[in-house]
């Protein structure tokens, strides 16, 4: 796919990965339809950045755990874009807790944030693409999920759905459509642990001895994005931190 003019829709496209993403593509041309939740002042600041790279750039917020909201809220952003020719499911949350720790209420945010809000939005994304058209969607994923751990059941559950359902969906919306994943390893700190020296932990657990970062996530996402025979994989970046 060439780049430059395509729309892509990123979730959670004004902060960390999704801020590194929004600002790649908008560098190669590609007009963005920034998807947010709760992060309104960093979604209008990135707007204005992103502004004066010459693509268009239009903010989104919605809860895409309701939903019951995602084909509303998809109509919303054809209205400004009467077609998206990308769409970057990166949104997530990344709740603690053990299989003894889990509970309806954690479940039901994380299933519908990390799981089933990308498979409604690769339906809608889908339905839009016309019969003679071309689709790009890139799912978020994680290294995590190429090694077993109980640490963030749910969460892990989630990613490990999400990678199968990217396989499943590169093989039913093939040829139109390619559906591929990025699955990250250690990028920078959560929320509440900034105090971490991330490099101390990356060459503690890490056999490259250095971190990534949401520019490395972004830099291989334009390389799917540029591929017309490669759909169904999984690019995952962390270092060799979860070699088998």
């Amino acid at each position: 796919m060439k780049l430059k003019g395509k729309t892509a829709l990123i979730t959670g496209g004004a902060i960390r990965i999704g801020k590194a993403i929004s600002t790649e593509l908008a560098k190669n041309g590609v007009n963005i339809a920034m998807h947010y939740h709760r992060s309104k002042s960093e979604a209008l600041h990135l707007q204005k950045e992103l502004r004066g790279k010459g693509v268009k750039v239009e903010l989104f917020k919605a809860d895409i755990s309701d939903l019951e909201s995602i084909p509303v809220f998809f109509e919303e952003v054809n209205k400004t874009f009467p077609q998206i020719d990308i769409l970057v499911n990166n949104a997530g949350v990344f709740p603690k807790g053990g299989l003894l720790d889990i509970n309806k209420e954690q479940l039901d945010q994380v299933f519908g944030i990390n799981l089933f809000a990308p498979l409604f939005l690769m339906r809608a994304f889908a339905k839009q693409i016309p019969d003679n058209g071309q689709g790009k969607i890139v799912n978020i994923v994680d290294a995590k999920v190429f090694k077993s751990e109980p640490a963030r059941f749910a969460y892990r559950l989630t990613k490990v759905a999400l990678w199968e359902a990217t396989k499943l969906a590169a093989m039913e919306l093939a040829p139109r459509i390619t559906v591929n994943a990025i699955s990250p390893g250690l990028m920078m700190s959560l929320a509440g642990y900034e105090h971490l020296d991330m490099q101390a932990v990356a060459e503690r657990r890490v056999p490259l001895k250095i971190l990534g970062s949401g520019e490395i996530v972004a830099q291989n996402l334009i390389h799917i994005l540029k591929q017309d025979f490669m759909t169904g994989n999984n690019i995952i970046i962390d270092g060799g931190e979860y070699i088998s």
